[in-house]
C-alpha cells in the first residue's frame, strides 16, 4: 500500500508535500499527463469527436443483417413433360459430373423431379464467391452439350442477402387489375429512381395481349403454314429506318412507321398469296384483343393487389429507402384515381428503427441513472464525469465503425446496447479514486495525475480479460461466423473508446473542473454559461433533426431530475454520505475480515458454490439453439407448393382454399394484415434466407399473415400458429402445405 493509499504525511484536506522526491513516489500514466498537460488540445478532441461521432452515426448506412456472401450456387434446368427418373440420367448426372470437378466444393446435393432438376453447390467459405460463380458457368458450359436439345438453358443462381426486399408497395382499387397494373408499372418507375432502391418488382394484375387463333382446317385450305403467318405479322410490325433527304438547307430522317397501334389492323396483313388472290389473316384466324396468361397472383386481406417487392441497393440506409419510398408513393397518390388504396407490408425498416430508438433512449437513461446512483457516493457535479464517458465513447466507437465500412445493422446495434452497461466502468475507477486522492490534500491536477496513474494498468487489465472474452468469436468459422463476428468486433470498438476516454478525457475534465462537496462554488463567467448553453443547445438541436421524440424527452428529463434534485434527492444524497454510506462500509469491512480470518471456508465455498452451479446448469438448462423459439412471431406464413409443371391457376386455387380456412383460425383479431403471393417468386415481401421468403415459380405459393405490435395481442400467436399447423390443408390432396412462424434471424444454411 503506498503512501497516498494510507493517508501518510497528510490528513483529511491537508496540504500534500510538492517536493519531487515526495511526488516520484507515486505513478504517473503517460498519456494520462500528456493529455492533462495539453488540456485545451484535449477539449478540442473531444469536440471534435462529438461533432464526427454524430456525423458517423447519422450517415452510416443502416440494414437490418450484415452483408454476408453466401457460399451457395443453384443450377436449375427446366425439361417440361419429362420423369424424375428420365431428368436425373439426361440432366442432373451429366451436369454434376462436371461440376465435381470443381475444388473446395464442400457439399453438393440435388433434386430430380418431373420437368425439374436442381443441383445446390455449397463451398467453403474461404473461397472467393466470384471465382466459384466463374467455375460454375464454365463447368455448366462443358456440360451443356450432353443436355437433351428439348431442356431449357440451365440457370445459375446465387444466393445474396442484399437482395432482400425491405418492404412490400400493395395498390388495390375499384377500377379493375388492368389499370392497377399500369398504375403499379409507373410507380415502378419512379421508385426504382431512388438512388438507394436497386429494383422493384411487381407481381400480380393483368397484362394487355393480342391473341392471334389460327384454324388448323383453313391453314390446310389453303395451304399457307403457320410459321408464315408469325413470320407475316412479325415482318409487319416493325419501324423501319430509312436513311434521310435533304430538302433545301434543312436535313430529315426517313421513317416506315409499321408498328401496330390497333389489334384490328393485324387482320389486314397478307400471309400468302393462293392462285393470285392474297390471303389475309382474318381468312384463316381471328385476332383477340384479351389478356395475356397470368404468371403471378397478389390479394391483400383477400382483395385482389398488385404488389410491388423493394429492393435496396446493398449498404443503403434502409430506414431512408423505407421513408424515400412511402413518400414518393404518397406523393404519386395524387396523381392516382380517387378509389386508390396503397398499404405497405413486411416492412423490415420497424425493425431497425426500433432498435436505433432504442439504443438513443438507453444511452439518454444510462446518463439518468449513472448521475442518479453515484451521485449518493460522489454528488452531482462530479457524477456528471462518469455520465460524460457514456456519449463520449460511443460517439467514438461511431467513428470507429464508419470508418472500417461497417453498417448499423442488428448484430451491431444489439452489440452497442450491450455495452452500454459497461462503458462506465473504467470512467467510475478513475473518477473515484481522484477524487479521494482530492479528500486527501491533492490538488486537482496532481490528483488527476497520480490517481489516474495508480489505477491505469489495473483498468487496463480489466478491460483486456472482458476483450480477451469476446475475442475468439472472431475467428467463428463458416458463414455464421462471418454473420456474426460483428457482434465481438462492436464490443471490442466500444470497449477500447471507453478505455481511451476514461485514461485520457476523463482525467482531464477532472483536473479542470472536479470539486470536493464542501468546496464553496464559483459561478461559471458569463461567456463560459454562454457557450455552455449554446452547446448543450446545438446537441439538442441535432437529436430533435434526428428523433424529435427522443430529444423532448431529454429536455424533460433533465428539467424534472433538476427539480428532483434541488427538492428531493440533494439532502438525500448528504443523508446518505454522511449517515448510510459509513455504515455500509463497516459491515463491508467486518464481512472481509471474517473471510480473511476463514480463508479456507471461504475459499471452499467458493468453490463448492462453483461445483453446485455447474451441476445445477448441467442438469436444468433447457439446450441450445442458434435463436430462441419462445419469442412471439410478428409473422406466419402458409407455404403451398404444387407438383412442377403445375399451372399458376391450380396453385391460386389452392392458396384461395387456404384462404377461406384461415377465416376460421381462432385469434384471427390480431391479425394486421393478410397477403397471398402465387408464382413469380412467391416470396412474402422478404427472402428465403431470412426465413421470410416463399417457394418460387407457378407451381409455389404463400400466404403471409402479419400480427399487430406484441402489446396489442389478446391471444398467443403459439396457440394460433399450433392450431393451423394441425388443421390447415388436411382435406388438399396433391399439394404440399406447410404452415411455419417467420424465422429470427437469417439462415444460416
Amino acid at each position: 500500500m503506498n503512501e497516498a493509499s494510507s493517508g501518510k504525511g497528510m490528513g483529511q484536506g491537508g496540504s500534500v508535500p510538492t517536493d519531487k522526491v515526495f511526488l516520484d513516489r507515486f505513478k504517473e500514466f503517460g498519456p494520462t499527463s500528456f493529455a492533462i498537460d495539453h488540456r485545451t488540445s484535449v477539449l478540442v478532441l473531444l469536440v471534435i469527436i462529438v461533432m464526427q461521432g454524430m456525423y458517423s452515426y447519422a450517415t452510416t448506412p443502416q440494414e437490418s443483417f450484415p452483408e454476408v456472401e453466401i457460399p451457395m450456387v443453384a443450377v436449375n434446368t427446366m425439361y417440361p413433360g419429362v420423369a424424375p427418373a428420365d431428368m436425373e440420367s439426361l440432366v442432373t448426372r451429366p451436369l454434376e459430373e462436371d461440376l465435381s470437378t470443381i475444388s473446395d466444393v464442400k457439399l453438393m446435393t440435388s433434386t430430380s423431379v418431373e420437368g425439374y432438376s436442381s443441383i445446390l453447390v455449397e463451398f467453403e467459405t474461404s473461397v472467393n464467391l466470384d471465382e466459384a460463380l466463374a467455375k460454375i458457368r464454365e463447368k455448366v458450359d462443358l456440360a451443356k452439350p450432353e443436355l437433351p436439345p428439348e431442356a431449357e438453358e440451365p440457370m445459375i443462381i446465387e444466393f445474396n442477402f442484399s437482395e432482400v426486399p425491405v418492404l412490400q408497395v400493395n395498390l388495390a382499387g375499384d377500377y379493375g387489375l388492368v389499370r392497377i397494373k399500369e398504375i403499379a408499372d409507373d410507380l415502378k418507375d419512379r421508385l426504382e429512381q431512388i438512388p438507394s432502391v436497386l429494383r422493384v418488382d411487381i407481381r400480380g394484375g393483368l397484362e394487355r395481349e393480342v391473341a392471334v387463333g389460327v384454324d388448323l382446317g383453313k391453314l390446310k385450305y389453303y395451304n399457307v403454314a403457320i410459321s408464315d403467318v408469325i413470320e407475316s405479322i412479325r415482318s409487319e410490325n416493325v419501324n423501319i429506318p430509312s436513311g434521310a433527304i435533304d430538302v433545301g438547307s434543312s436535313k430529315y430522317l426517313v421513317r416506315v412507321d409499321g408498328e401496330f397501334d390497333d389489334p384490328a389492323l393485324i387482320e389486314d396483313v397478307v400471309v400468302a398469296t393462293v392462285n393470285g388472290r392474297p390471303v389475309y389473316v382474318r381468312d384463316i384466324a381471328t385476332v383477340d384483343f384479351g389478356f395475356a396468361e397470368r404468371t403471378s397472383y397478389a390479394r391483400l386481406n383477400g382483395s385482389p393487389v398488385v404488389t410491388l417487392d423493394v429492393i435496396k441497393r446493398s449498404g443503403q440506409n434502409i430506414i431512408e429507402t423505407s421513408n424515400s419510398v412511402r413518400a414518393t408513393a404518397a406523393a404519386m397518390k395524387a396523381e392516382f384515381p380517387p378509389s386508390t388504396r396503397i398499404e405497405f407490408t413486411s416492412d423490415t425498416s420497424e425493425d431497425i428503427a426500433m432498435m436505433v430508438s432504442s439504443l438513443e433512449n438507453n444511452i439518454v437513461s444510462g446518463l439518468i441513472l449513472i448521475v442518479g446512483v453515484l451521485l449518493f457516493f460522489l454528488g452531482l457535479a462530479n457524477s456528471g464525469f462518469v455520465a460524460i464517458a457514456i456519449p463520449s465513447s460511443m460517439f467514438l466507437s461511431f467513428i470507429i465503425i464508419k470508418a472500417m465500412g461497417m453498417t448499423m445493422n442488428m448484430i451491431v446495434l444489439f452489440s452497442l446496447i450491450l455495452a452500454l452497461g459497461m462503458l462506465v466502468d473504467n470512467a467510475i475507477v478513475v473518477v473515484e479514486n481522484i477524487y479521494r486522492y482530492m479528500e486527501q490534500g491533492w490538488d486537482r491536477v496532481r490528483a488527476a495525475k497520480k490517481a489516474t496513474g495508480e489505477v491505469a494498468l489495473p483498468v487496463i487489465g480489466s478491460t483486456a480479460t472482458t476483450l480477451a472474452a469476446f475475442a475468439p468469436l472472431i475467428f467463428w468459422p463458416g458463414m455464421v461466423g462471418e454473420l456474426m463476428g460483428n457482434l465481438p468486433i462492436t464490443l471490442m470498438i466500444t470497449l477500447f473508446s471507453s478505455l481511451f476516454v476514461a485514461l485520457t478525457i476523463v482525467p482531464t475534465l477532472c483536473s479542470m473542473f472536479m470539486k470536493l462537496d464542501d468546496e464553496p462554488r464559483r459561478s461559471l463567467p458569463p461567456v463560459a454559461r454562454r457557450t455552455m448553453v449554446g452547446g448543450v443547445g446545438v446537441i439538442v438541436l441535432v437529436i430533435a433533426l434526428k428523433n424529435p421524440l427522443t430529444a423532448v424527452l431529454m429536455v424533460g428529463t433533465v428539467v424534472g431530475l433538476h427539480w428532483f434534485w434541488r427538492a428531493v434527492l440533494c439532502s438525500a444524497s448528504q443523508n446518505f454520505k454522511h449517515r448510510w454510506e459509513p455504515a455500509i462500509v463497516r459491515w463491508y469491512e467486518r464481512r472481509v475480515q471474517w473471510a480473511l480470518d476463514h480463508r479456507a471456508l471461504t475459499i471452499g465455498g467458493s468453490l463448492a458454490a462453483l461445483v453446485l452451479t455447474v451441476v445445477a446448469f448441467s442438469v436444468l438448462h433447457s439446450g441450445i439453439e442458434y435463436f430462441p423459439e419462445n419469442v412471439p412471431p410478428k409473422q406466419v406464413f402458409v407455404d403451398v407448393e404444387l407438383p412442377v409443371g403445375s399451372r399458376v391457376d391450380a396453385t391460386d386455387a389452392v392458396a384461395r382454399r387456404m384462404e377461406e380456412e384461415l377465416k376460421t383460425v381462432p385469434g384471427r383479431e390480431d391479425w394486421k394484415s393478410e397477403v397471398s403471393t402465387i408464382g413469380s417468386g412467391g416470396s412474402g415481401g422478404a427472402s428465403g434466407m431470412m426465413g421470410q421468403g416463399g417457394p418460387g415459380g407457378p407451381a409455389s405459393g404463400r400466404v403471409g399473415i402479419s400480427f399487430v405490435e406484441f402489446q396489442q395481442r389478446d391471444h398467443d400467436p403459439f396457440e394460433t400458429l399450433s392450431w393451423m399447423q394441425e388443421y390447415l390443408g388436411r382435406d388438399v390432396a396433391g399439394a404440399v402445405i406447410t404452415t411455419q412462424a417467420s424465422q429470427e434471424g437469417p439462415s444460416t444454411g
